[in-house]
């Protein structure tokens, strides 16, 4: 499980091909370094991947045909910044909500809106999931714990928005989106238990 609450930003140091639709990727992880392990689980922008080689600076993962389908991980390319937080244990507090590291889909950068100190990013995404957002509700981006401020799932194109505030901004890698860029996304995992009760209840 993870809370959402990036514990750092890390440099993608390398990304290699391995031919079959997947890729090995090696993430600048210095300060997490002494207290990782080979196969602990990392949230790597938003995405559960198992720590496979541990060098001096830096950590190596594994990203799978499965995950590059889902994730904007496909286009990742060297000396990416990217989120990186451990997985949580029952001693930590969670500062933000719950997720799994599995993610739903990715999303589209409509507008950013700027401020002084803040911002507001617009998010497109697809139809199928307008089941499972709420105003108010938790959403994870790119591996950080966001509310949703604004909604609309009446449209074509559905889009939410989230309020991005200055400890947001300078603690993730959210600060260098920018319009037309992808993010991904987790939706809250009580909407997703909650529609596919109804989804069984509407097919007895």
């Amino acid at each position: 499980m993870f809370t959402g609450i990036v514990q750092h930003i890390g440099a993608v140091k390398q990304v290699q091909d391995l031919g079959d639709n997947s890729l090995r990727i090696e993430i600048d992880c210095k300060d997490l370094n002494a207290s990782s392990q080979i196969g602990d689980s990392v949230s790597i922008d938003g995405v559960c991947l198992t720590v496979e080689k541990i060098n001096d600076y830096s950590l190596s993962f594994t990203a799978i045909a499965e995950t590059l389908s889902k994730t904007k991980m496909v286009s990742i390319k060297d000396g990416d910044l990217v989120n990186v937080e451990k997985s949580a244990t029952f001693q930590d507090l969670v500062g933000g909500h719950p997720s799994s590291g599995h993610i739903d889909t990715t999303g589209n950068i409509l507008k950013i809106s700027q401020s002084d100190s803040w911002s507001v990013l617009r998010i497109g995404f697809d139809n199928d999931f307008k089941n499972l957002i709420v105003s108010k509700g938790s959403i994870s981006l790119d591996g950080v714990s966001l509310t949703i401020s604004d909604l609309q799932v009446e449209d074509k194109q559905p889009w939410f928005e989230v309020s991005l505030v200055p400890v947001t901004l300078s603690k993730t890698t959210l600060n260098s989106l920018q319009v037309g860029g992808k993010v991904n996304i987790e939706f809250d995992q009580v909407g997703k238990y909650i529609a596919q009760n109804l989804r069984m209840q509407n097919e007895r």
